[in-house]
């Protein structure tokens, strides 16, 4: 499946695009990364996404006082990470401004990180809500857009992170449009074995994307040698495209 690494740790990341042999993939968090190091890396011939947090804003990122007041709720088991309203048009800018940004340092493309915006609008935040939520009509026409005119006037490959029922409804009124999906956990998560129902729902998703001719990437979180043996089996058996096994609850590109 090719040299695949994620490193969403800012003090890890110099080390894992150093680590990534060419034509590998390295996806990481560009924030506070010199262009100078991700550019030796692509100039080695890696392949670079840069993760881009659509719909949640977290309290340590630099830009968080810009917009906190279009928080709608608190992203449940994320502390200092916040759902955000990505109709607003200021929102729908910083994505995009960005996207530019990620560009500059040479990378092809998004990690495009908390599409489930989409379900949540339209199932509720457990009685948590700071500010009304907009539609999902209304939030899927925002997203819809905002991908579109990154993949169209920006030139990067948009990776949705999830998102099913968003990344659904795109890929149908978009034919080809998304080229390749991203799924955490389908056979562990957090170290321990997904439940019977959750592997099924994320198997159909990932083979569905895979049948409209997505890309298919997935991370598992698991630590057992028999465990990664099986992720392997199951990944290649399905004919998904690439797995990513990490051993630690945080991304680290080991």
């Amino acid at each position: 499946m090719g040299d695949l690494r994620y490193c969403f740790e800012q003090d890890k990341v110099a080390k894992t695009l150093k680590a990534t042999k060419a034509k590998g993939l390295a996806v990481i968090d560009t924030d506070g990364i010199s262009k100078a190091v991700i550019r030796e890396a692509v100039n080695r011939g890696v392949f670079v996404y840069g993760y881009l947090n659509a719909a949640a804003l977290e309290d340590g990122r630099d830009y968080y006082k810009a917009y906190k007041s279009l928080r709608i709720a608190p992203y449940d088991g994320w502390p200092g990470e916040y759902w955000v309203d990505v109709t607003a048009r200021a929102w729908q800018q910083h994505l995009c401004d960005t996207a530019e940004d990620i560009r500059a340092t040479g990378a092809i493309g998004l990690y495009f990180d908390n599409c489930d915006i989409y379900y949540m609008v339209g199932h509720g935040f457990g009685g948590k809500a700071m500010r009304s939520a907009p539609s999902k009509d209304a939030v899927y026409k925002a997203l819809a857009n905002t991908i579109n005119t990154i993949q169209n006037d920006i030139g990067l490959i948009v990776m949705p992170n999830g998102g099913e029922d968003f990344v659904k409804r795109f890929m149908k009124a978009y034919p080809g449009r998304i080229k390749t999906i991203n799924q955490e956990g389908v056979l562990y998560e957090d170290f321990k074995a997904q439940s019977a129902a959750e592997r099924k729902y994320r198997t159909e998703w990932c083979d569905w994307a895979k049948k409209h001719g997505a890309y298919v990437r997935g991370i598992e979180y698991v630590k057992s040698a028999s465990g990664i043996l099986k992720c392997k089996a199951y990944y290649k058996a399905h004919g998904w495209n690439g797995l990513y096994i990490s051993k630690h609850t945080d991304l680290c590109g080991d």
